[in-house]
């Protein structure tokens, strides 16, 4: 209790940049692909109402904080069940987030070998991406956010880039129709959907801040700049290439850039794919510091302060080994899991609210 109240709490401004960069990686890259493929004409909209299910998410994580006065996860679910049969759930969860945070590297690395790289094995490239993202779990997470606002600074003039697309852009090119050819399948909204993910982390991070924190209104604002920067993108993207040309670019984003021209730089595609190193770099350490947080609680009588780092690096080896290092096959699982993942932003906090009334209804209050 002490080491909580001990706690620094994070600033709004840099939970808002932390929790932008949670949700957006490499996936805008190829998010004009997804969506006339599972969408179809006019897909850009469906983003839409994807944040808008997100922004309702959300809303069932702000009623656990609410009533859970801050208290950790760990905390809530404590309060209920004893520690042994929490175990294997919140084991399975550290699993699901070091995965994840592993994946969206190493499908990173693999699309950057494949443009810059091609003769370079890409366990190299991928070894030093993990070293980077442990020397930023060692600083802890007020750190984290602090890098990421500069990180925020130095990408965020891309979206510039497409005020050059307006030569070619053609609104005729969307059609009049809506969401028409496409398989309009659940998988297929669920691949749009999950480009979204990361806002449930800030069930993690109900201890480090408080009401000067505003930490909900900070991720529902990162959601609207998510939607924002996805849809001008996906918008631009529509009616720049026609529906048939964005369902065979494997990224349509990086084909867009290509025809963008500089009188001082040749490629400024190779230059924003490597500048999105920083978002990628982001979202894997807000993801493995989740699975640091949740192995800490199951060991709390480590004196050993390595040990949690020790466990985490298992799974970036065993995506490394266990998953062949084709771009598709990890993209598959970064799939499959994201379509746990999913799950779990919406059930989690339905459970902890379920614990939550139940204590209520008991007479007991979170001080």
């Amino acid at each position: 209790m002490k080491e909580t109240l001990m706690r620094a709490k994070l600033p709004f401004y840099q939970t808002t940049i932390m929790a932008n960069f949670a949700q957006t990686g490499v996936v805008i890259i190829s998010l004009p692909r997804l969506l006339s493929e599972n969408i179809g004409t006019n897909g850009w909209a469906a983003l839409l109402i994807c944040s808008s299910v997100a922004a309702f998410n959300l809303l069932l994580i702000s009623f656990v904080y609410r009533l859970g006065k801050g208290k950790s996860i760990f905390e809530i679910s404590q309060s209920a069940l004893p520690k042994f049969m929490l175990v294997p759930f919140f084991g399975i969860l550290t699993g699901l987030w070091a995965i994840l945070g592993s994946l969206v590297g190493k499908e990173y690395i693999l699309i950057l070998k494949s443009l810059s790289f091609p003769s370079l094995h890409p366990a190299y490239l991928y070894i030093l991406f993990e070293i980077l993202v442990f020397l930023l779990l060692t600083k802890g997470i007020m750190s984290i956010s602090r890098i990421a606002v500069l990180s925020f600074y130095i990408i965020i003039w891309n979206f510039l880039l497409m005020i050059y697309a307006y030569e070619d852009f053609d609104l005729s090119r969307m059609t009049t129709f809506w969401f028409k050819d496409a398989t309009h399948s659940f998988k297929g909204w669920l691949d749009v959907y999950i480009s979204f993910l990361g806002y449930e982390l800030c069930l993690l991070l109900f201890p480090y801040s408080n009401e000067k924190t505003h930490l909900i209104r900070a991720f529902q604002i990162a959601n609207l700049i998510t939607t924002f920067s996805y849809t001008l993108t996906a918008f631009v993207a529509f009616g720049f290439f026609s529906l048939h040309q964005l369902q065979h670019m494997k990224f349509p984003v990086l084909n867009l850039l290509s025809y963008v021209e500089l009188p001082f730089l040749k490629r400024i595609d190779d230059l924003v794919f490597n500048i999105t190193l920083f978002r990628v770099l982001m979202t894997s350490v807000l993801y493995s510091w989740a699975a640091i947080e949740t192995i800490k609680w199951l060991l709390p009588t480590s004196n050993k302060q390595w040990i949690p780092y020790v466990i985490l690096a298992i799974f970036p080896l065993a995506s490394l080994i266990i998953i062949p290092s084709e771009l598709e096959n990890t993209e598959h699982w970064l799939g499959l899991f994201g379509f746990t993942e999913a799950g779990v932003a919406f059930l989690l906090p339905i459970f902890l609210l379920v614990i939550l009334l139940i204590n209520k209804y008991r007479g007991r209050n979170y001080a």
